[in-house]
């Protein structure tokens, strides 16, 4: 009987072992990634993204759903997406949305005679803002040392989007002017700049409503000058916590 046996068999099983090595590896490759990325995530939005724009190239070759490769379409495919929305905030856990209202509130206790008040409401916030603050008396035109207050507005707005309803109040004290025959004429175009200033600065025009009411929904009764003061205002409401069928507010 020719000696020709050849060990087949043991071959094959080294193959195998090999491909398991291989395998194990990857994959503990994969998890200390993962935990690197979720380590990440949590400490500053910035270094996470480096760390994933760092390894792109290395994964490009892994398949993800349907054939995409989602780390070249901006999706991280295996990290949660709870993970990318908590990576939004900042180094003292506070997201956009919060810094810009705590800038607001911030702003609003500097304020004198009360020319910017804001108010937690069941569905946003409501920003009361003077028309001393806003206008010349009479006018629709923004005041520049308005400006820094709406761009916080727009600023919280566009973090959080959400319905946002601008209106204008008066006092009852009678205008009659070319360009403003009443209160009514006076009151809308002051909330429609209002929006338009907020448009400008990337505020979704889709999300804003204008309301002018003049002097119908005082917030104290017209029998004093400081009295129409206070009736003189905006009132930006941002709401997020909305329902069909529910109203402006």
């Amino acid at each position: 009987m020719p000696n020709d046996y050849r060990p087949v068999r043991k071959k094959a099983d080294a193959e195998e072992d090999s491909f398991m090595v291989t395998y194990v590896s990857l994959m503990i490759l994969l998890l200390t990634f993962m935990i690197l990325m979720v380590t990440l995530a949590q400490i500053k939005e910035p270094r996470f993204r480096k760390a994933i724009g760092s390894v792109k190239g290395a994964f490009s070759f892994m398949p993800f759903a349907g054939g995409r490769d989602q780390l070249h379409s901006g999706s991280v495919g295996f990290l949660p997406q709870e993970v990318l929305v908590k990576s939004g905030e900042g180094a003292e856990g506070k997201s956009e949305y919060e810094k810009a209202v705590e800038a607001i509130k911030k702003r609003s206790d500097l304020g004198e005679n009360e020319e910017l008040v804001v108010e937690e409401t069941s569905k946003g916030i409501k920003l009361r803002i003077s028309d001393a603050l806003l206008f010349e008396r009479g006018s629709a035109d923004i005041k520049p040392q308005a400006q820094p207050v709406l761009e916080l507005a727009a600023e919280a707005i566009r973090a959080r989007p959400g319905r946002v309803l601008v209106v204008g109040h008066t006092c009852d004290l009678p205008i009659s002017t070319p360009q403003f025959p009443s209160n009514w004429e006076l009151s809308i175009s002051r909330a429609v700049n209002v929006v338009h200033y907020l448009e400008a600065h990337a505020v979704p025009p889709e999300s804003l409503y204008a309301l002018g009411l003049a002097d119908q929904a005082p917030l104290v009764p017209n029998d004093s000058e400081k009295n129409r003061r206070k009736n003189r205002r905006v009132e930006i409401s941002l709401i997020y916590n909305v329902k069909e069928g529910d109203g402006h507010e």
